[in-house]
């Protein structure tokens, strides 16, 4: 039964509409860090990665069209960054607006406002309000006064919204990051069996041995085989199946590998934000500098989940092997094809018997059909609840 896809960095949901930048100030925001030599890792790091999610729909439409003539260490690569999404749009727009949030956080100015006020206080303290020139700088300084309170209060309520946003994005990115956790270590116990049982390898180097058999049988009609024929005929099938089961099996754990990569490093990135954030909870309780540090180390671990990027997870072409035979590279490509689809594939659930139309409640002692039990399987012993 295929499993409901966990779902993984979907739209990041909006808390204020207010604050929420267009796609051009966000593009205009990058462009201005990296004139101004900020966020110039990070910039490369996201074009970088946008460029990949570029491939991975390429290589997805010549799957579609063409699937015998793909590169199998692409294939492997793309199918676990699809799989996973460790590679997403939604990730790289989270971590964008983090920054541009945090840059007006920064941006905001408190303290000019209050130092006016505290200047204004002093000089008031000065004036002679029987002066009349006094008394009308006095009302002049007060009215000034409010204005900037009324700035403050507005400021004040500014920042408490982007800190909301801000924890809200690192949340986000956090809890998504916990769900590529989980769907990474179902992957690597899946290709651990499917490693031991050898089920789909059996069947393939089954394949391979029948083929031959048929190959081998038309070569019969042609002329007649010696036994040293035979025996040769033998090695090479052995050869070509012991090349596939190895194959297979370096297979199997390169893609263990790629999911280990992706595992750890979401793992890494999810324990540092949720250690973060939790410092984070009491941030609008106080002012000053204390939080601005603390949401810029909640920055560098978002700056870092872009920039280091795992090398395990890096596509490239893998290099040919000529001696392959035909017949073996095109079953080790379904064994990766088998394996993509298998890790995306839940463990099947009990049915639920209320909705079986052969549900236990039926009568007929005759009946062997599922869920239907001897009286010697019964978990439950005969007098039991009267004991």
């Amino acid at each position: 039964m295929k499993k409901s896809a966990p779902i993984i960095f979907g739209p990041l949901p909006v808390l204020r509409k207010d604050l929420q930048p267009t796609q051009e100030e966000l593009s205009a925001f990058l462009e201005q860090m990296k004139k101004q030599g900020a966020l110039v890792p990070l910039v490369k790091g996201l074009a970088r990665l946008r460029l990949l999610l570029i491939d991975i729909d390429a290589f997805e439409q010549r799957r579609r069209l063409d699937p015998g003539k793909l590169d199998l260490r692409e294939r492997m690569a793309f199918g676990v960054l699809l799989h996973t999404r460790f590679v997403n749009a939604e990730l790289l727009q989270a971590v964008t607006l983090f920054h541009y949030h945090l840059r007006a956080l920064a941006s905001l100015d408190l303290e000019s406002p209050a130092e006016f006020i505290a200047a204004a206080k002093r000089t008031m303290k000065k004036l002679d309000r029987k002066n009349t020139a006094h008394a009308l700088r006095m009302v002049r300084l007060t009215e000034m006064i409010e204005e900037r309170k009324k700035m403050i209060d507005g400021l004040e309520a500014r920042r408490s919204a982007l800190l909301v946003e801000l924890q809200h994005i690192a949340g986000y990115v956090q809890e998504n990051l916990a769900a590529m956790e989980a769907v990474c270590r179902k992957a690597i116990v899946m290709l651990v069996e499917i490693g031991l049982a050898k089920e789909k390898e059996s069947e393939l180097i089954e394949d391979i041995r029948a083929r031959f058999k048929k190959d081998l049988k038309i070569y019969l009609s042609v002329r007649q085989l010696t036994a040293d024929d035979a025996a040769r005929a033998r090695q090479v099938a052995d050869r070509l199946t012991n090349k596939l089961s190895r194959l297979i099996g370096e297979d199997v754990c390169l893609l263990s590998r790629m999911y280990e990569a992706v595992h750890d490093h979401a793992q890494l990135t999810a324990k540092e934000l949720s250690t973060l954030l939790a410092g984070a909870k009491g941030v609008q309780s106080h002012k000053g500098q204390g939080d601005i540090e603390l949401f810029r180390r909640i920055e560098e671990v978002l700056e870092a989940l872009v920039i280091d990027y795992p090398r395990e997870l890096k596509p490239h072409k893998a290099a040919l092997d000529t001696t392959v035979n035909a017949h073996v590279l095109e079953k080790r490509s379904e064994m990766i094809d088998h394996l993509l689809e298998q890790v995306g594939i839940e463990r099947r659930k009990r049915p639920d018997r209320r909705t079986a139309k052969d549900r236990r409640k039926l009568c007929n002692p005759a009946y062997r059909g599922p869920e239907r039990r001897s009286l010697q399987d019964r978990r439950a012993k005969a007098g039991r609840r009267a004991s």
